[in-house]
Protein backbone atom coordinates (compact mmCIF):
# COMPACT_ATOMS: atom_id res chain seq x y z
CA UNK A 1 0.00 0.00 0.00
CA UNK A 2 1.49 3.40 -0.93
CA UNK A 3 1.59 5.77 1.82
CA UNK A 4 1.28 9.77 1.21
CA UNK A 5 4.20 11.49 3.02
CA UNK A 6 2.70 15.14 2.71
CA UNK A 7 5.08 17.15 4.76
CA UNK A 8 8.10 15.09 3.26
CA UNK A 9 7.15 16.62 -0.02
CA UNK A 10 6.65 20.06 0.98
CA UNK A 11 9.34 22.92 -0.12
CA UNK A 12 10.98 25.57 2.18
CA UNK A 13 12.49 28.09 1.53
CA UNK A 14 15.51 28.90 3.66
CA UNK A 15 16.38 32.61 3.06
CA UNK A 16 17.08 33.12 -0.91
CA UNK A 17 17.18 28.98 -1.26
CA UNK A 18 14.17 27.09 -2.08
CA UNK A 19 14.22 23.53 -1.16
CA UNK A 20 12.67 21.13 -3.11
CA UNK A 21 11.12 18.84 -0.33
CA UNK A 22 12.12 18.54 3.57
CA UNK A 23 14.58 16.03 3.48
CA UNK A 24 18.10 16.98 4.22
CA UNK A 25 21.37 15.01 4.15
CA UNK A 26 22.83 15.69 7.60
CA UNK A 27 26.50 16.09 8.19
CA UNK A 28 28.54 13.00 8.18
CA UNK A 29 32.26 12.30 8.15
CA UNK A 30 33.35 9.61 5.88
CA UNK A 31 37.28 10.66 5.51
CA UNK A 32 37.13 10.75 1.49
CA UNK A 33 39.21 13.79 1.22
CA UNK A 34 42.63 12.79 -0.31
CA UNK A 35 45.32 13.16 2.01
CA UNK A 36 46.06 16.93 1.35
CA UNK A 37 42.56 17.78 1.75
CA UNK A 38 41.75 18.02 -1.94
CA UNK A 39 38.35 16.73 -3.26
CA UNK A 40 38.93 13.19 -4.04
CA UNK A 41 36.69 11.49 -6.70
CA UNK A 42 35.30 9.58 -3.99
CA UNK A 43 34.18 12.00 -2.72
CA UNK A 44 32.27 13.64 -5.80
CA UNK A 45 30.64 9.96 -6.70
CA UNK A 46 29.81 9.82 -2.71
CA UNK A 47 27.91 13.30 -2.82
CA UNK A 48 26.05 12.98 -6.38
CA UNK A 49 25.09 9.28 -5.40
CA UNK A 50 23.79 10.74 -2.44
CA UNK A 51 22.26 13.58 -4.26
CA UNK A 52 20.70 11.95 -6.75
CA UNK A 53 18.73 9.92 -3.96
CA UNK A 54 16.22 12.85 -4.02
CA UNK A 55 16.98 14.69 -0.62
CA UNK A 56 16.75 18.41 -1.00
CA UNK A 57 19.89 19.90 0.57
CA UNK A 58 23.33 18.17 0.98
CA UNK A 59 25.78 18.99 3.94
CA UNK A 60 29.44 18.65 2.89
CA UNK A 61 30.60 17.76 6.33
CA UNK A 62 33.72 19.17 7.94
CA UNK A 63 36.08 21.07 6.00
CA UNK A 64 38.74 22.60 7.93
CA UNK A 65 39.24 26.52 8.11
CA UNK A 66 42.82 26.18 9.38
CA UNK A 67 45.74 23.63 9.24
CA UNK A 68 45.59 24.08 13.05
CA UNK A 69 42.16 22.35 13.29
CA UNK A 70 42.51 19.50 11.33
CA UNK A 71 40.56 16.52 12.30
CA UNK A 72 41.84 13.49 10.55
CA UNK A 73 44.38 12.61 8.07
CA UNK A 74 41.46 12.32 5.17
CA UNK A 75 39.96 15.68 6.09
CA UNK A 76 38.54 18.05 3.43
CA UNK A 77 40.28 21.45 3.94
CA UNK A 78 39.02 25.30 2.80
CA UNK A 79 42.20 27.28 4.19
CA UNK A 80 43.26 28.11 0.66
CA UNK A 81 42.29 28.93 -2.44
CA UNK A 82 44.22 26.00 -3.64
CA UNK A 83 40.85 24.19 -2.62
CA UNK A 84 38.93 26.25 -4.19
CA UNK A 85 38.25 24.10 -7.56
CA UNK A 86 37.91 21.05 -6.23
CA UNK A 87 35.24 22.42 -4.28
CA UNK A 88 33.49 23.94 -7.33
CA UNK A 89 33.32 20.50 -8.65
CA UNK A 90 32.06 19.32 -6.13
CA UNK A 91 29.29 21.54 -5.73
CA UNK A 92 28.50 21.16 -9.56
CA UNK A 93 28.22 17.79 -8.35
CA UNK A 94 25.67 18.09 -6.36
CA UNK A 95 23.55 20.71 -7.59
CA UNK A 96 23.75 18.86 -11.00
CA UNK A 97 21.05 16.75 -9.82
CA UNK A 98 18.88 19.15 -8.49
CA UNK A 99 20.15 19.50 -4.51
CA UNK A 100 21.19 22.07 -2.58
CA UNK A 101 25.03 22.13 -1.46
CA UNK A 102 25.94 23.49 1.29
CA UNK A 103 29.81 23.28 3.08
CA UNK A 104 30.39 22.61 6.17
CA UNK A 105 33.34 24.76 7.83
CA UNK A 106 34.96 23.70 11.05
CA UNK A 107 37.92 23.97 13.56
CA UNK A 108 38.64 21.24 16.16
CA UNK A 109 40.19 23.26 18.74
CA UNK A 110 41.71 20.73 21.21
CA UNK A 111 40.38 17.87 19.13
CA UNK A 112 43.02 18.56 16.16
CA UNK A 113 45.67 17.01 15.23
CA UNK A 114 48.33 19.61 15.36
CA UNK A 115 51.57 20.46 16.71
CA UNK A 116 50.06 23.93 17.78
CA UNK A 117 46.65 23.02 19.57
CA UNK A 118 44.81 25.70 20.29
CA UNK A 119 41.88 26.02 22.90
CA UNK A 120 39.69 28.71 24.89
CA UNK A 121 41.56 27.31 28.15
CA UNK A 122 44.52 24.89 28.89
CA UNK A 123 42.81 21.86 31.02
CA UNK A 124 43.66 18.72 32.15
CA UNK A 125 42.61 15.52 30.64
CA UNK A 126 41.20 14.15 33.53
CA UNK A 127 38.76 17.63 33.53
CA UNK A 128 37.71 16.78 29.73
CA UNK A 129 36.77 12.68 30.62
CA UNK A 130 39.23 11.77 27.63
CA UNK A 131 40.33 8.59 29.57
CA UNK A 132 36.40 7.85 29.87
CA UNK A 133 35.95 8.56 25.82
CA UNK A 134 38.95 6.16 25.38
CA UNK A 135 38.30 3.24 27.82
CA UNK A 136 34.63 3.13 26.12
CA UNK A 137 35.64 3.81 22.80
CA UNK A 138 38.00 1.24 22.69
CA UNK A 139 36.05 -1.50 23.12
CA UNK A 140 34.70 -1.67 19.86
CA UNK A 141 38.06 -1.87 17.89
CA UNK A 142 40.10 -4.73 17.71
CA UNK A 143 44.21 -4.27 18.78
CA UNK A 144 45.38 -2.73 15.56
CA UNK A 145 42.72 -0.25 15.54
CA UNK A 146 43.42 0.31 19.63
CA UNK A 147 46.92 0.96 18.92
CA UNK A 148 46.41 3.39 16.44
CA UNK A 149 43.86 5.72 18.36
CA UNK A 150 46.05 5.65 21.54
CA UNK A 151 49.28 6.87 19.59
CA UNK A 152 47.47 8.84 18.44
CA UNK A 153 46.06 9.94 21.63
CA UNK A 154 49.60 10.36 22.82
CA UNK A 155 51.13 12.34 19.94
CA UNK A 156 47.77 15.23 20.60
CA UNK A 157 46.78 14.66 24.34
CA UNK A 158 45.14 17.68 25.88
CA UNK A 159 48.37 19.20 27.72
CA UNK A 160 50.07 20.35 24.61
CA UNK A 161 47.36 22.58 24.19
CA UNK A 162 47.44 26.77 24.48
CA UNK A 163 45.20 28.71 25.77
CA UNK A 164 44.19 31.13 22.78
CA UNK A 165 45.68 34.84 22.84
CA UNK A 166 43.26 37.71 21.55
CA UNK A 167 44.99 37.56 18.47
CA UNK A 168 44.48 33.23 17.62
CA UNK A 169 40.92 34.68 18.50
CA UNK A 170 40.62 37.05 15.69
CA UNK A 171 42.59 34.85 13.41
CA UNK A 172 40.52 31.70 13.92
CA UNK A 173 37.45 33.85 12.96
CA UNK A 174 39.07 35.65 10.06
CA UNK A 175 39.81 32.18 9.07
CA UNK A 176 36.11 30.88 9.05
CA UNK A 177 34.98 34.03 7.28
CA UNK A 178 37.82 33.69 4.75
CA UNK A 179 36.64 29.89 4.41
CA UNK A 180 32.85 30.78 3.62
CA UNK A 181 33.95 33.13 0.74
CA UNK A 182 35.64 30.14 -0.42
CA UNK A 183 32.66 28.24 -0.29
CA UNK A 184 30.40 31.39 -1.92
CA UNK A 185 32.91 31.35 -4.85
CA UNK A 186 33.21 27.30 -5.15
CA UNK A 187 29.32 28.18 -6.01
CA UNK A 188 27.93 26.18 -2.77
CA UNK A 189 24.85 27.89 -2.01
CA UNK A 190 25.06 28.09 1.78
CA UNK A 191 27.74 27.73 4.58
CA UNK A 192 26.85 25.53 7.85
CA UNK A 193 29.24 26.35 10.78
CA UNK A 194 29.88 23.19 12.93
CA UNK A 195 29.33 24.49 15.90
CA UNK A 196 28.17 21.09 17.78
CA UNK A 197 30.15 17.69 19.12
CA UNK A 198 32.61 19.11 21.14
CA UNK A 199 34.79 21.26 18.46
CA UNK A 200 36.17 24.84 19.04
CA UNK A 201 32.91 26.97 19.10
CA UNK A 202 31.54 24.21 21.93
CA UNK A 203 35.11 24.94 24.15
CA UNK A 204 34.08 28.62 24.46
CA UNK A 205 30.48 28.01 25.12
CA UNK A 206 30.98 25.32 27.71
CA UNK A 207 31.96 26.23 31.31
CA UNK A 208 33.74 22.70 31.80
CA UNK A 209 36.20 23.88 28.77
CA UNK A 210 36.08 27.43 28.91
CA UNK A 211 38.39 28.62 32.28
CA UNK A 212 38.87 32.14 30.93
CA UNK A 213 38.49 34.95 33.14
CA UNK A 214 38.61 37.77 29.82
CA UNK A 215 35.66 38.64 28.10
CA UNK A 216 35.46 35.02 26.45
CA UNK A 217 34.37 33.46 29.51
CA UNK A 218 33.01 33.56 32.99
CA UNK A 219 28.80 33.96 32.43
CA UNK A 220 26.96 32.53 29.45
CA UNK A 221 27.16 35.76 27.80
CA UNK A 222 30.83 35.75 27.78
CA UNK A 223 31.21 32.50 27.02
CA UNK A 224 28.79 32.83 23.44
CA UNK A 225 30.92 35.58 22.29
CA UNK A 226 33.63 33.99 20.44
CA UNK A 227 30.68 32.32 18.39
CA UNK A 228 28.39 35.27 18.04
CA UNK A 229 31.94 37.02 16.94
CA UNK A 230 32.42 34.15 14.59
CA UNK A 231 29.22 34.19 13.13
CA UNK A 232 28.99 38.02 12.47
CA UNK A 233 32.70 37.75 10.88
CA UNK A 234 31.37 35.34 8.44
CA UNK A 235 27.92 37.15 7.57
CA UNK A 236 30.01 40.23 6.65
CA UNK A 237 32.27 38.63 4.57
CA UNK A 238 30.00 36.79 2.30
CA UNK A 239 26.95 39.07 2.54
CA UNK A 240 23.39 39.14 3.59
CA UNK A 241 21.91 37.24 0.48
CA UNK A 242 24.22 34.02 1.15
CA UNK A 243 22.48 32.03 3.87
CA UNK A 244 24.65 30.58 6.58
CA UNK A 245 23.69 27.94 8.69
CA UNK A 246 24.42 26.32 12.32
CA UNK A 247 25.27 22.84 13.47
CA UNK A 248 23.98 23.43 16.67
CA UNK A 249 24.35 21.70 20.46
CA UNK A 250 21.69 21.56 22.43
CA UNK A 251 23.65 19.81 25.38
CA UNK A 252 26.49 18.32 26.16
CA UNK A 253 24.93 15.47 28.54
CA UNK A 254 27.73 15.84 30.72
CA UNK A 255 27.67 16.69 33.90
CA UNK A 256 28.47 20.80 34.86
CA UNK A 257 28.47 21.00 30.83
CA UNK A 258 26.42 23.27 28.07
CA UNK A 259 23.09 22.31 28.98
CA UNK A 260 19.50 23.12 27.28
CA UNK A 261 18.71 26.19 29.03
CA UNK A 262 22.11 27.60 27.85
CA UNK A 263 21.39 26.46 24.37
CA UNK A 264 18.07 28.09 24.12
CA UNK A 265 19.02 31.38 24.84
CA UNK A 266 22.19 30.99 22.27
CA UNK A 267 20.04 30.15 19.48
CA UNK A 268 18.17 33.41 20.68
CA UNK A 269 21.04 35.27 19.85
CA UNK A 270 22.04 33.02 16.73
CA UNK A 271 18.24 34.15 15.44
CA UNK A 272 18.83 37.80 15.88
CA UNK A 273 22.14 37.50 13.64
CA UNK A 274 20.29 36.43 10.54
CA UNK A 275 21.75 32.45 10.89
CA UNK A 276 19.75 30.50 8.21
CA UNK A 277 19.20 27.73 9.75
CA UNK A 278 19.83 25.71 13.28
CA UNK A 279 20.82 21.91 12.70
CA UNK A 280 19.96 20.47 16.48
CA UNK A 281 22.17 17.50 17.81
CA UNK A 282 23.38 16.55 21.10
CA UNK A 283 26.02 14.59 22.70
CA UNK A 284 30.20 15.42 22.34
CA UNK A 285 32.98 12.99 22.01
CA UNK A 286 33.37 13.08 25.72
CA UNK A 287 29.76 11.90 26.42
CA UNK A 288 28.91 9.51 22.79
CA UNK A 289 30.00 6.66 24.74
CA UNK A 290 28.52 6.84 28.08
CA UNK A 291 26.09 3.82 29.21
CA UNK A 292 23.11 6.25 29.31
CA UNK A 293 24.00 7.90 26.19
CA UNK A 294 24.31 4.78 24.61
CA UNK A 295 20.89 4.09 25.64
CA UNK A 296 19.26 6.97 25.32
CA UNK A 297 20.51 6.86 21.54
CA UNK A 298 19.24 4.09 20.58
CA UNK A 299 15.76 5.49 20.85
CA UNK A 300 13.79 6.32 17.44
CA UNK A 301 14.02 9.99 17.17
CA UNK A 302 15.98 10.39 20.43
CA UNK A 303 16.62 14.19 19.74
CA UNK A 304 13.17 15.21 18.12
CA UNK A 305 11.95 16.87 22.04
CA UNK A 306 15.30 18.62 21.90
CA UNK A 307 14.72 19.92 18.58
CA UNK A 308 10.90 21.09 19.73
CA UNK A 309 12.51 22.92 22.83
CA UNK A 310 14.83 25.20 20.45
CA UNK A 311 11.98 25.86 17.69
CA UNK A 312 10.02 26.81 20.46
CA UNK A 313 12.48 29.50 21.15
CA UNK A 314 13.04 31.08 17.49
CA UNK A 315 11.85 31.78 14.44
CA UNK A 316 14.22 30.14 11.76
CA UNK A 317 13.67 26.48 10.51
CA UNK A 318 14.96 23.76 12.60
CA UNK A 319 16.68 20.96 11.23
CA UNK A 320 15.87 17.76 13.97
CA UNK A 321 18.56 14.46 12.99
CA UNK A 322 19.09 11.56 15.20
CA UNK A 323 18.20 7.92 14.64
CA UNK A 324 15.08 8.85 12.16
CA UNK A 325 15.08 5.31 10.36
CA UNK A 326 11.73 5.60 8.31
CA UNK A 327 9.56 7.99 6.58
CA UNK A 328 6.69 7.32 9.11
CA UNK A 329 8.88 8.62 11.99
CA UNK A 330 10.29 11.69 9.68
CA UNK A 331 6.72 12.95 8.34
CA UNK A 332 5.65 12.68 12.44
CA UNK A 333 8.39 14.67 13.14
CA UNK A 334 6.95 17.39 11.04
CA UNK A 335 3.40 16.95 11.39
CA UNK A 336 3.76 17.39 15.50
CA UNK A 337 5.48 20.73 14.43
CA UNK A 338 9.08 19.86 16.35
CA UNK A 339 11.04 20.64 13.68
CA UNK A 340 11.04 22.35 10.15
CA UNK A 341 13.28 19.84 8.14
CA UNK A 342 14.63 16.09 8.72
CA UNK A 343 18.37 15.88 8.83
CA UNK A 344 19.56 12.32 7.89
CA UNK A 345 23.20 11.11 7.90
CA UNK A 346 23.75 7.49 8.23
CA UNK A 347 20.45 6.43 7.06
CA UNK A 348 21.22 8.40 3.72
CA UNK A 349 25.00 6.64 4.06
CA UNK A 350 23.10 3.21 4.51
CA UNK A 351 20.88 4.18 1.30
CA UNK A 352 20.89 7.25 -0.42
CA UNK A 353 18.02 6.17 -2.44
CA UNK A 354 15.94 6.74 0.76
CA UNK A 355 13.85 9.83 -0.49
CA UNK A 356 12.92 8.39 -3.61
CA UNK A 357 11.81 5.30 -1.90
CA UNK A 358 9.57 7.40 0.30
CA UNK A 359 8.18 9.51 -2.03
CA UNK A 360 7.54 6.34 -4.72
CA UNK A 361 5.62 4.56 -1.85
CA UNK A 362 8.75 1.85 -1.50
CA UNK A 363 9.72 3.03 2.01
CA UNK A 364 9.80 -1.27 2.81
CA UNK A 365 12.37 -1.62 0.55
CA UNK A 366 14.51 1.03 2.37
CA UNK A 367 18.36 -0.27 3.76
CA UNK A 368 18.35 0.76 7.40
CA UNK A 369 21.38 1.60 9.08
CA UNK A 370 21.74 -1.30 12.03
CA UNK A 371 23.76 0.58 14.22
CA UNK A 372 26.74 -1.84 14.31
CA UNK A 373 29.22 1.44 14.71
CA UNK A 374 31.57 -0.05 11.92
CA UNK A 375 31.61 3.66 10.55
CA UNK A 376 32.54 5.19 13.92
CA UNK A 377 35.20 2.26 14.54
CA UNK A 378 36.46 3.45 11.32
CA UNK A 379 36.49 7.05 12.05
CA UNK A 380 38.26 6.82 15.13
CA UNK A 381 40.83 4.03 13.48
CA UNK A 382 40.94 7.58 10.88
CA UNK A 383 40.14 5.31 8.04
CA UNK A 384 37.50 6.34 5.24
CA UNK A 385 34.16 4.99 6.12
CA UNK A 386 32.38 2.01 4.84
CA UNK A 387 29.01 0.28 5.59
CA UNK A 388 28.59 -3.28 6.42
CA UNK A 389 24.71 -3.15 4.78
CA UNK A 390 26.01 -2.28 1.59
CA UNK A 391 25.99 -5.66 -0.95
CA UNK A 392 29.31 -6.51 -2.13
CA UNK A 393 29.82 -5.31 -5.36
CA UNK A 394 29.47 -1.91 -3.87
CA UNK A 395 31.65 -2.68 -0.73
CA UNK A 396 34.30 -3.83 -2.98
CA UNK A 397 33.98 -0.78 -5.46
CA UNK A 398 33.74 1.39 -2.16
CA UNK A 399 37.01 -0.33 -0.82
CA UNK A 400 38.53 0.00 -4.66
CA UNK A 401 38.09 3.49 -4.58
CA UNK A 402 39.38 4.39 -0.90
CA UNK A 403 43.09 2.41 -1.78
CA UNK A 404 43.46 4.53 -4.93
CA UNK A 405 43.04 7.59 -2.68
CA UNK A 406 46.07 7.11 -1.22
CA UNK A 407 48.41 7.09 -4.29
CA UNK A 408 49.83 10.56 -4.69
CA UNK A 409 52.21 9.00 -7.60
CA UNK A 410 49.72 10.92 -10.05
CA UNK A 411 49.58 14.37 -8.31
CA UNK A 412 52.17 16.34 -10.44
CA UNK A 413 53.38 19.94 -9.13
CA UNK A 414 54.85 22.17 -12.14
CA UNK A 415 57.02 25.09 -10.46
CA UNK A 416 56.70 28.33 -12.78
CA UNK A 417 59.03 31.16 -12.30
CA UNK A 418 58.57 32.81 -15.86
CA UNK A 419 61.54 31.44 -17.32
CA UNK A 420 62.51 29.35 -20.19
CA UNK A 421 63.27 26.59 -18.56
CA UNK A 422 60.28 26.79 -16.53
CA UNK A 423 58.01 26.73 -19.76
CA UNK A 424 60.21 24.15 -21.15
CA UNK A 425 59.32 22.14 -17.92
CA UNK A 426 55.72 22.40 -18.86
CA UNK A 427 56.03 21.39 -22.28
CA UNK A 428 58.04 18.74 -21.33
CA UNK A 429 55.43 17.13 -18.81
CA UNK A 430 53.03 17.92 -21.08
CA UNK A 431 54.55 15.75 -23.86
CA UNK A 432 55.17 12.72 -21.20
CA UNK A 433 51.44 12.84 -19.74
CA UNK A 434 49.59 13.65 -23.31
CA UNK A 435 46.05 11.99 -22.97
CA UNK A 436 46.39 10.90 -19.52
CA UNK A 437 43.17 11.24 -17.86
CA UNK A 438 44.29 10.13 -14.42
CA UNK A 439 46.55 12.89 -12.95
CA UNK A 440 46.04 16.02 -11.63
CA UNK A 441 48.74 19.19 -12.38
CA UNK A 442 49.06 22.09 -9.99
CA UNK A 443 51.31 24.90 -11.90
CA UNK A 444 52.93 26.87 -8.78
CA UNK A 445 54.69 30.28 -8.78
CA UNK A 446 55.89 31.94 -5.91
CA UNK A 447 55.68 35.57 -5.95
CA UNK A 448 58.28 37.72 -4.14
CA UNK A 449 58.29 41.38 -3.84
CA UNK A 450 61.03 42.36 -5.87
CA UNK A 451 60.08 40.58 -9.29
CA UNK A 452 60.01 42.53 -12.01
CA UNK A 453 56.78 40.30 -13.59
CA UNK A 454 53.31 41.88 -12.76
CA UNK A 455 50.69 39.95 -11.21
CA UNK A 456 48.86 40.49 -14.84
CA UNK A 457 52.41 39.17 -16.16
CA UNK A 458 52.13 36.02 -14.19
CA UNK A 459 48.42 34.93 -14.55
CA UNK A 460 48.90 35.38 -18.54
CA UNK A 461 52.14 33.05 -18.70
CA UNK A 462 50.68 30.36 -16.00
CA UNK A 463 47.02 30.58 -18.21
CA UNK A 464 49.66 30.15 -21.88
CA UNK A 465 50.99 27.50 -19.69
CA UNK A 466 47.72 25.45 -18.15
CA UNK A 467 46.30 26.16 -22.57
CA UNK A 468 49.41 24.47 -23.36
CA UNK A 469 48.88 21.48 -21.40
CA UNK A 470 45.22 21.04 -22.61
CA UNK A 471 46.64 21.34 -26.07
CA UNK A 472 48.79 18.40 -25.15
CA UNK A 473 45.61 16.09 -24.02
CA UNK A 474 45.65 16.59 -20.72
CA UNK A 475 41.66 17.26 -19.03
CA UNK A 476 41.14 21.28 -18.57
CA UNK A 477 39.38 20.44 -14.71
CA UNK A 478 42.77 18.46 -13.78
CA UNK A 479 45.43 21.38 -13.94
CA UNK A 480 44.58 23.56 -11.37
CA UNK A 481 47.01 27.24 -10.88
CA UNK A 482 47.98 28.37 -7.42
CA UNK A 483 50.11 32.07 -6.89
CA UNK A 484 51.94 31.95 -3.62
CA UNK A 485 53.52 34.72 -2.16
CA UNK A 486 56.96 34.80 -0.86
CA UNK A 487 57.43 33.75 3.26
CA UNK A 488 60.60 31.97 4.00
CA UNK A 489 62.68 31.69 0.65
CA UNK A 490 61.44 30.37 -2.50
CA UNK A 491 62.62 26.70 -2.00
CA UNK A 492 61.31 26.59 1.10
CA UNK A 493 57.82 27.48 0.36
CA UNK A 494 58.13 25.32 -2.24
CA UNK A 495 58.99 21.70 -0.22
CA UNK A 496 56.54 23.45 2.22
CA UNK A 497 53.64 23.00 -0.78
CA UNK A 498 55.13 19.44 -1.98
CA UNK A 499 54.25 18.25 1.24
CA UNK A 500 50.69 20.24 2.03
CA UNK A 501 49.70 18.96 -2.00
CA UNK A 502 51.30 15.15 -1.34
CA UNK A 503 52.63 15.30 -4.86
CA UNK A 504 53.75 12.67 -6.08
CA UNK A 505 56.28 14.12 -8.94
CA UNK A 506 57.16 18.26 -8.84
CA UNK A 507 59.11 19.46 -12.31
CA UNK A 508 61.17 22.76 -11.82
CA UNK A 509 63.97 24.57 -13.84
CA UNK A 510 67.29 25.63 -13.10
CA UNK A 511 66.50 28.96 -14.07
CA UNK A 512 69.70 29.47 -16.35
CA UNK A 513 72.17 29.13 -13.61
CA UNK A 514 75.52 27.76 -15.08
CA UNK A 515 76.34 24.28 -13.28
CA UNK A 516 79.36 26.72 -11.80
CA UNK A 517 76.96 29.51 -10.11
CA UNK A 518 74.91 26.42 -8.81
CA UNK A 519 77.92 25.36 -6.98
CA UNK A 520 78.96 28.88 -5.83
CA UNK A 521 75.44 30.08 -4.53
CA UNK A 522 73.33 26.85 -4.88
CA UNK A 523 69.55 27.03 -6.69
CA UNK A 524 66.26 26.95 -6.23
CA UNK A 525 66.10 23.57 -7.52
CA UNK A 526 69.18 22.03 -5.92
CA UNK A 527 67.95 22.45 -2.63
CA UNK A 528 64.39 21.42 -3.55
CA UNK A 529 66.13 18.05 -4.90
CA UNK A 530 67.94 17.68 -1.39
CA UNK A 531 65.03 18.44 0.42
CA UNK A 532 61.91 17.03 -0.60
CA UNK A 533 60.43 13.77 0.24
CA UNK A 534 58.57 11.15 -0.70
CA UNK A 535 58.63 12.29 -4.34
CA UNK A 536 60.36 12.33 -7.35
CA UNK A 537 61.68 15.31 -8.74
CA UNK A 538 62.59 16.40 -12.80
CA UNK A 539 64.82 19.16 -12.77
CA UNK A 540 64.63 20.59 -16.46
CA UNK A 541 68.28 22.02 -17.68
Amino acid sequence: MKRSFDRLCQSLLITSVRLKNRITMAPLFTGYANQDGTVSDLMLKHYHEVAAGGAAMIVVANASVDPRGTLASHNLRVDHDRFIHGLSRLARTIKSVGAVAVLQINHGGRFARSEDQIAPSVVSMSSISYGGFYKSALKSLNFQQQMEVLSETLQHRSQRCREMTRKDIRQTHQAYATAAARAQTAGFNMVEIHGATGYLPVQFLSSRTNRRTDGYGGDLANRMRFALELVQAVRQKVGDKFPVGYRFLTDEWLPNGFHLEEAQEFARHLANRNIAYLSITAGTYESFFNPDIIMKTQQPAYMADLARKIKKVVTVPVICTGKILSPSIAENILRKKQADLIGLARPLFTDPQWPTKAFNGKQESILKCQDCQICMQMVLADRPVICSQWDKIKLVKRKMHIKSMNRQQNKILLVMDGSDNAALGAAYAGKILAHRKNVSITLLHIQTDDAPTSVREINRMMDVTRSLLINAGLPADAIEIEVRKKTIGIARDILTAITEGRYGTVVIGRRGLSRAQQFLFGSVSHKVVQNAKNCTVWVVD
